[in-house]
C-alpha cells in the first residue's frame, strides 16, 4: 500500500502590496505542490491573520493562465499575438535592444515602471540597481494615484506618510475614519483595531462619499461630495477656533504657530531681518516682554494671535493666518459646499477637541484627487491645533532602517538612476520633455489598467516607445502591447524581504521552485545585468540581496538575518512614545509641524486652503457631464491583481457601476440596467446598480477590474492625466483618480 507523501510546512509571508499588513503565512506542501495556505503565527497573536486574496495564492500559483515561457510579439502592439521563444533568446535580445537605445538617446532613455515597494524590496530593488549602474531613469509609481498622500504630508510633517503621527490606538475615544475604508482595502489590520477600539468604548465616525464596508460598522456615517475634504477640515477649524478650542500649548510647542509672518512677503519674519550679523533664527512675539524676540529664547510665551509691527514690518503669527483662513469658512458655507449639514460639522468639531485621544485613519483614497495634497495637509492641522499628533521619538523618519543605499547604488562612484514622475512619462515618451524616454520595462504593474488616461497609453503612449518589456505572472492588458514579455515567479516561488506588519520584519520564504519557465524577478534582473557587463554586482542571489539589506548597522535590524528569519518574524525597535513636553525634531525646514508653509506661498498654498475639484462636481464641465466618478477598492482584488481570481470571480462576478436613486431616476435607470459612463475621454459599458451607498452626483467603479470584464471601455478611459505643478515642485504629481466628471446613459435594448 503507498504511503501518503508527508506535507511540509514552510513559513513565508504574502507581500501583495497591502502595505503595513504583509500576513504571515504558512504554507502545507506535499509532493512539492502547495495545497493549502493558512495564517501563520506571531509572538503577538494579533498578528495572525489572512483575507480572501491570501486564501487564494495556490489558486493563483497554479492558475491554467500563468505566463510559461518567454514570448516575442509576432503580431500589432496591443493585438496579443505571441510565439515563444527561450530565456537566452529574450535577454540577449533585450540587451541588445538596451544598448542601441542607449547609444542614441543615451541611457537614461529606458524607464523602469515598477509597482509599489508593497511588492517586495530585493525584487524592487535589483531593478533599481541595474537602473542605478546603467544610469537610466526609474519611473516612480508613487503618482499612481498616491503623490497626493506624500505632497500633503511632506510640507506638513517632513515625513512620507502620516499615519503613524494621526492614528493612536492607545485608548481611542474617538476614531475618525476620513477618506479610507479598511474594511476592504489594505491595511486591513486597521479594520481589527477599529472594532477593538470599538468593544472598548471608542465611537467610530466615517466620512466618505461611498456608503462602505467601514461606514456599515460605525457610530456614524458622513456622506461627503468628493473633493470638499479640505473644505470641511477648515469649517471644523472654525468652530474650534471660534470656541478658543484649540490645544495652544501644543501650538506653541509643537509647530510654527507662534512664529511671525511678514506681511510684505510671506516669509517667516528672521533675526537678521532685524539687525546686522542676525541669524535665520525664527522670531515671535514675546507676550511677558511685549517686544519681539528669537522663538529659541527660554521662558518665552509667544503669542499665537494678534497683528505686530517689528521695525515698521507688519507681521502675524503664523496660527493667526490659520484662523483668518478658517474664518472663511462658517458651518453654513462648508455645508453647501461638502454636502454635510452644519450642525454635524459643528458637532463633529466639538468631539474632536472633547474626545481625546482620538484615533484618524486615513489613506491614499484622501488624496486621489488634483488638490488631494491640500486635503491632506488641512486633515494634518486640524489633527495638528486640536493636539491629536501622537509624538514619537521618529517622528518623520522610518523606523526600519535597511541598507538601502549601498544596495541601490552599487557603484558611488557614478552618478544613480534619473527619476520621472509617472504623469511626466506621458510627455517625455509623446514629446520627448523633459527628456525622451524610448524604451520601458514594466514590472509587477498593469500600467495600462491602472493609470489614469488608458486610451491615451494605448494610442499616444506605447506606439511611441521603440522597445516594451514585460514581466509579470499573466498575460495583462499591459503585456499584450509589449515587445518581449517575460513569466516572473509568483510570491511562493521565491525569497524576499517583507518590512511588516509593524514592528516586525520577516521573510517571504521559497516555498516552491520556479514553475514551467518562470524566474524570479531578482534572477532576471541579475541575468540582463550579466549581459550588460555588469554581472558582478549581481552575484549573491535573493537570499545574499536581503543580507545586504540587513547589514544597515541601525538598532532597528540588528541581528537579524536571513537565517534568523526563517525561524519566523524578528521584532525591530519600534518608536518611543514621547511626552508633550519633550522636544521633539519633525524633518521640515523649521523642525516643527508646518502649519504655514514658508516654501509654498508663491504658489498661494502657504496654508492648507480649500481649492475647488478639478472635474468633481461637474464644475468644470457644467452639464455636460454632471456626475464625479470615483474608483473605491474592492476587498476581492488588490488593485488589477486577482482579477482572474475563478473563486473570488464566483463571488464577484463582475463589475458594476453604482448610482444614487436620484441619478437613476432623472436617467431611467434601474437597477441591473446595461448603462454606459462617459466623458470626452472614452466609454466603460457595464450593469448599473442602483444604491444609497454612494452620495447624489457620485457613481463609482471599483477599480481593478480588466477591460475584459467590461462589455465595453474600462476604468480608467474616462480618467484624465492632468498635472498638478504644485505637487511637481513639494514631489511629484498625482493621479486625480476620483476627480473625473461624466455622464451615465442607460443603454437601450
Amino acid at each position: 500500500m503507498a504511503k501518503n507523501p508527508e506535507t511540509k510546512l514552510v513559513r513565508t509571508a504574502c507581500p501583495a502590496h497591502c502595505g503595513r499588513d504583509a500576513c504571515g503565512i504558512l504554507a502545507h506542501v506535499t509532493a512539492g505542490r502547495v495545497v493549502k495556505v493558512e495564517p501563520a503565527e506571531f509572538p503577538d497573536p494579533k498578528y495572525r491573520r489572512i483575507c480572501l486574496r491570501g486564501l487564494v495564492s495556490p489558486e493563483m500559483t497554479y492558475h491554467p493562465d500563468r505566463l510559461k515561457h518567454p514570448l516575442r510579439r509576432v503580431g500589432e502592439r496591443g493585438e496579443g499575438k505571441f510565439g515563444r521563444i527561450s530565456w537566452d533568446e529574450a535577454l540577449d535580445t533585450i540587451a541588445a535592444r538596451f544598448r542601441d537605445i542607449a547609444g542614441r538617446y543615451g541611457w537614461r532613455s529606458i524607464g523602469w515602471v515598477l509597482g509599489g515597494p508593497g511588492s517586495g524590496t530585493t525584487k524592487f530593488g535589483a531593478y533599481l540597481r541595474l537602473a542605478s549602474l546603467t544610469q537610466s531613469t526609474r519611473v516612480s509609481t508613487w503618482g499612481y494615484g498616491d503623490s497626493a498622500l506624500p505632497c500633503g504630508s511632506r510640507p506638513l510633517f517632513g515625513t512620507h506618510t502620516p499615519h503613524e503621527l494621526l492614528t493612536n490606538w492607545d485608548n481611542p475615544k474617538l476614531v475618525l475614519v476620513w477618506g479610507s475604508n479598511p474594511g476592504e482595502a489594505t491595511p486591513l489590520s486597521i479594520m481589527r483595531q477599529i472594532l477593538d477600539a470599538k468593544e472598548q468604548g471608542s465611537q467610530v465616525v466615517v466620512i466618505d462619499p461611498r456608503f462602505t464596508v467601514t461606514a456599515a460598522r460605525a457610530d456614524e456615517y458622513l456622506g461627503i461630495k468628493p473633493g470638499t475634504d479640505a473644505a470641511l477640515a477648515l469649517g471644523m477649524m472654525h468652530v474650534i477656533f471660534r470656541g478658543n478650542l484649540q490645544d495652544d500649548e501644543f501650538i506653541r510647542r509643537h509647530t510654527v504657530g507662534p512664529f511671525l509672518v511678514r506681511s510684505d512677503t510671506g516669509a517667516f519674519l528672521r533675526e537678521k531681518d532685524l539687525v546686522s550679523q542676525g541669524s535665520a533664527a525664527y522670531m515671535v512675539w514675546d507676550t511677558v516682554s511685549g517686544a519681539v524676540t528669537r522663538a529659541d529664547t527660554p521662558g518665552v510665551i509667544a503669542a499665537l494671535t494678534g497683528t505686530y509691527r517689528v521695525n515698521d514690518i507688519e507681521c502675524h503669527p503664523a496660527f493667526q493666518l490659520l484662523i483668518t483662513l478658517a474664518e472663511e469658512y462658517p458651518p453654513d458655507k462648508v455645508a453647501a459646499i461638502t454636502g454635510i449639514p452644519s450642525e454635524i460639522i459643528i458637532k463633529l468639531a466639538e468631539k474632536l477637541v472633547s474626545a481625546k485621544p482620538v484615533s484618524i485613519v486615513t489613506n491614499m483614497g484622501l488624496t486621489r484627487t488634483y488638490h488631494g495634497d491640500l486635503a491632506m495637509r488641512a486633515l494634518g492641522a486640524l489633527a495638528t491645533v486640536t493636539g491629536n499628533i501622537k509624538l514619537t521619538s521618529s517622528s518623520g523618519h522610518r523606523p526600519v532602517v535597511l541598507n538601502w543605499t549601498p544596495f541601490l547604488h552599487a557603484d558611488l562612484s557614478k552618478p544613480t538612476f534619473s527619476r520621472l514622475g509617472v504623469l511626466k512619462l506621458y510627455d517625455a515618451v509623446i514629446s520627448g520633455k523633459p527628456f525622451p524616454i524610448k524604451a520601458v520595462w514594466f514590472a509587477f504593474i498593469n500600467f495600462l489598467n491602472q493609470c489614469v488616461n488608458s486610451n491615451k497609453i494605448a494610442q499616444e503612449v506605447f506606439p511611441n516607445l521603440d522597445f516594451i518589456v514585460v514581466a509579470d505572472t499573466f498575460m495583462t492588458p499591459t503585456a499584450r502591447y509589449a515587445d518581449i514579455v517575460l513569466p516572473a515567479c509568483s510570491y511562493l516561488e521565491f525569497s524576499d524581504l517583507i518590512t511588516g506588519p509593524a514592528p516586525y520584519i520577516q521573510l517571504q520564504q521559497k516555498v516552491i521552485d520556479p514553475l514551467y519557465e518562470s524566474r524570479s524577478d531578482v534572477t532576471v534582473a541579475s541575468e540582463l545585468a550579466r549581459r550588460l557587463g555588469l554581472g558582478s554586482y549581481f552575484n549573491m542571489g535573493e537570499e545574499g540581496f536581503i543580507d545586504l539589506l540587513l547589514a544597515s548597522g541601525h538598532p532597528s535590524v540588528a541581528g537579524i538575518t536571513v537565517e534568523k528569519l526563517k525561524g519566523g518574524p524578528a521584532l525591530t525597535h519600534p518608536p518611543q512614545v514621547t511626552g508633550c513636553d519633550e522636544e521633539v525634531p519633525f524633518s521640515t525646514p523649521s523642525g516643527k509641524i508646518e502649519l504655514y508653509c514658508e516654501g509654498l506661498r508663491q504658489y498661494g498654498q502657504a496654508l492648507p486652503v480649500y481649492l475647488e475639484p478639478l472635474e468633481a462636481g461637474g464644475k468644470s464641465t457644467g452639464r455636460k457631464y454632471p456626475l464625479t466618478y470615483i474608483q473605491g477598492h474592492s476587498r476581492f482584488r488588490t488593485h488589477s491583481m486577482l482579477a482572474n481570481s475563478p473563486t473570488l470571480r464566483e463571488l464577484n462576478p463582475k463589475p458594476v457601476v453604482d448610482i444614487n436613486p436620484i441619478d437613476a431616476k432623472k436617467r431611467r435607470i434601474t437597477d441591473g440596467d446595461m448603462v454606459t459612463v462617459f466623458n470626452e475621454r472614452g466609454r466603460a459599458t457595464l450593469k448599473a446598480r442602483v444604491t444609497e451607498g454612494v452620495h447624489p452626483g457620485v457613481v463609482n467603479i471599483t477599480e481593478g477590474w480588466w477591460f475584459e470584464h467590461f462589455r465595453e471601455g474600462g476604468g480608467n478611459v474616462l480618467t484624465h492625466d492632468t498635472i498638478n505643478p504644485v505637487q511637481e515642485v513639494i514631489f511629484e504629481p498625482n493621479m486625480a483618480m476620483n476627480d473625473v466628471a461624466v455622464e451615465v446613459v442607460k443603454v437601450e435594448g
